[in-house]
């Protein structure tokens, strides 16, 4: 039997390699005879240099940089080689689980740092910059990427604006940096929400980067004052892009201001290493993520790759931390059966920290019931 492993990780818990392996240790104590493919996979987000590591002919680089709230840190981004090209992951710099929660606040973070690991890329020679999204502790728009790379957000008094979701409000005029013509800039979304609107990056993802409920609105006039902005300064609408919200707008605000090219993350991932084809081989599927909810329907590793399930008529499983009806949607995006992992009333630090052995055990559990009834 073909067996696929190709989980997401298990955010500020588990990187998504030891999530299939942990599927796989569960898998083989039932019957360690069949062939088992693990691909931990990402959807452009957090785990994509990991995967990158892993599956593509490269390095990674490592560079001083600075984290969402202005910290210095270590972080890395991956050069393809023989090429000028490279992947940079915003969460290696710019992501939440880099802060701590008393720490976290969307209106003051900034995607400063992500801009200067673009910076060192460009200056070790590279000219094609992707950048993947997901994980992030801001909602700037990308403002912070533009002024590391030396654009200009200028407020009434001609001078630069504070980094910050906060200050985006103080915006009255824009200027790009001269170089950023020559720089092919691509945006690997992870999720495909808007820039504003219910469904937009401050009212659907600020909340859980330590928004309160009143900031809420307030990031969601300044984002709207940040577009109209871009729109009258670079003649381009931000607010209607698909996946513009992803990494509390990054994606929409690079659009715009540096002409940047949105991608799905995980078909730009999935292509890699020809997972479609993996798909079509396999007998069973398993994958896996830390919260299954409805924000999952925007573009997430499990509905995505239950898609290619679908398109191929295969049986998809999916293991989850956490599940949140209505179930049809996960089934009618292709996903066979979906299982939570812990297997007993426990808190979530207690889940977190036992999460290897309940992917284990109900990875056992389900393939002996599916190895049953074959």
């Amino acid at each position: 039997m073909n067996i696929l492993i190709a989980p997401d990780s298990f955010k500020e818990c588990l990187t998504a390699n030891k999530v299939a392996r942990s599927i796989a240790h569960g898998i083989n104590k039932i019957n360690p005879n069949h062939n088992i493919e693990e691909i931990p996979i990402s959807d452009g987000g957090e785990g994509s240099i990991e995967f990158l590591k892993k599956n593509c002919d490269g390095k990674a680089v490592e560079h001083e940089t600075e984290n969402a709230i202005g910290n210095k840190i270590l972080s890395e981004y991956f050069k393809f080689r023989n090429s000028k090209k490279a992947w940079i992951e915003l969460s290696q710099a710019s992501g939440l689980s880099l802060i701590e929660k008393k720490n976290r606040n969307p209106g003051l973070t900034s995607t400063y740092g992500t801009g200067l690991s673009i910076i060192h890329a460009i200056k070790s020679g590279c000219s094609e910059i992707i950048l993947s999204l997901g994980g992030s502790a801001t909602n700037d728009a990308g403002a912070g990427i533009f002024q590391a790379l030396g654009g200009e957000l200028l407020d009434e008094n001609n001078k630069q604006i504070e980094r910050g979701c906060e200050s985006l409000f103080k915006i009255k005029r824009i200027k790009t940096p001269k170089y950023s013509n020559n720089i092919k800039f691509q945006i690997a979304y992870d999720v495909s929400n808007p820039l504003l609107g219910i469904n937009g990056a401050s009212k659907t993802y600020s909340r859980q980067k330590g928004a309160t409920l009143d900031q809420i609105e307030k990031l969601e006039k300044n984002i709207f004052h940040f577009s109209q902005i871009v729109k009258k300064d670079l003649k381009i609408d931000i607010t209607k892009v698909k996946g513009g919200g992803s990494a509390g707008g990054t994606a929409a605000g690079l659009y715009g201001l540096l002409g940047a090219k949105l991608t799905n993350g995980f078909k730009l991932i999935a292509e890699f290493v020809n997972l479609e084809e993996k798909v079509e081989l396999s007998d069973i599927i398993f994958t896996a993520e830390g919260k299954l909810d409805y924000q999952s329907l925007n573009g997430k590793v499990p509905i995505e790759l239950g898609r290619l399930a679908k398109k191929h008529k295969k049986i998809l499983i999916c293991l989850a931390g956490s599940i949140e009806p209505p179930y049809e949607n996960f089934y009618r995006n292709g996903i066979t059966g979906i299982f939570n992992i812990q297997n007993k009333p426990i808190s979530l630090g207690e889940s977190m920290k036992d999460a290897e052995s309940q992917i284990s055990d109900i990875s056992s559990r389900v393939f002996s019931f599916f190895e049953k009834i074959q």
